[in-house]
């Protein structure tokens, strides 16, 4: 079992709601999923909390077949094949990467090459650097004070953005003391990321993200339909986003405030879409097409 299914069986079997324990350790319960779903993983520092509030020993999480090469490239790479559901196979055949090699790199007996890496990657759908970062665990301190220096802000700059002394920034970073989880909060809505990032192991190129954004994407993006829009096109090809978003820009050329009217509008376009057959709609989009060659004729 992963460290996400035991937390979950020993949780339900606590009869403790997964909100509740979210709350309890200060994470959204949105992190909590993912951790219980194994696309997370808790730092050892709260895994600690996770195991006193459920009254087990921290040991109760190793996982299975852990051994002195856990934090090898192989072990990640097979965490991740089977947190993913993916056999050897299919690994293999989507990979184009032969299942022997696979199996062999999984057991450490084979060094992967950096283009095999990116192949395996692309496939479990994970950064290349996920598979090659180091097992060690940073500290919240060294959390804060890397990424505080990747965006170029000094102690005194951070901390005036943030409304507190610039020495508390500094026994911080070197894990003197534990900040509040308001501190906490204030912290990470300054540097850009999620508080989720000095609670849990993340994927550093994703944590970076959100700094790297201007400002109005981040906000624009903090919005949850924005959210949903983005997951739903996550499938789409380039050339489909492309298409959308041309079209998206000739409507907002034209782009007026939604009005009740609007909305009965736009609900039966759906409605039609939905329903539609496909010789029907290829039907409009000729009709378009004649009355588009209509007004080029017509010089509108």
């Amino acid at each position: 079992m992963t460290i996400g299914e035991k937390l979950k069986k020993l949780r339900e079997d606590r009869g403790i709601p997964l909100e509740e324990l979210a709350d309890r350790l200060d994470i959204a319960p949105a992190c909590m999923v993912e951790v219980e779903q194994g696309t997370r993983r808790l730092s050892l520092a709260t895994l600690k909390e996770v195991a006193a509030i459920l009254g087990v020993d921290v040991s109760y999480f190793q996982e299975e077949n852990d051994n002195k090469n856990d934090n090898s490239v192989g072990a990640r790479l097979r965490r991740l094949r089977e947190q993913k559901g993916i056999t050897l196979s299919e690994l293999s055949r989507r990979s184009g990467v032969s299942l022997a090699h696979i199996s062999e790199i999984e057991r450490s007996r084979s060094t992967a090459s950096l283009k095999t890496l990116e192949k395996l990657a692309a496939v479990l759908e994970v950064s290349t650097s996920s598979l090659l970062r180091s097992g060690q665990q940073d500290s919240l301190g060294a959390k804060l004070k890397r990424l505080r220096e990747k965006i170029g802000l000094t102690q005194k700059e951070l901390a005036q953005q943030v409304g507190i002394s610039h020495s508390l920034i500094g026994q911080i970073e070197t894990d003197r003391i534990q900040p509040s989880l308001s501190t906490l909060s204030s912290l990470a809505e300054a540097l850009g990321v999620s508080t989720c990032y000095f609670l849990m192991e993340d994927d550093e190129e994703d944590l970076y993200l959100d700094y790297r954004l201007e400002a109005d994407i981040r906000e624009a993006l903090r919005r949850p339909l924005l959210q949903q829009v983005v997951r739903d096109l996550a499938g789409w090809s380039d050339r489909e986003i492309k298409g959308l978003l041309d079209f998206v820009s000739i409507m907002n050329e034209a782009r007026r405030p939604l009005n009740d009217d609007d909305e009965e509008e736009y609900q039966e376009i759906k409605d039609f879409i939905r329903r539609s057959k496909e010789e029907e709609r290829n039907l409009v989009s000729n009709l378009i097409g004649v009355l588009n060659k209509k007004h080029q004729e017509d010089g509108v």
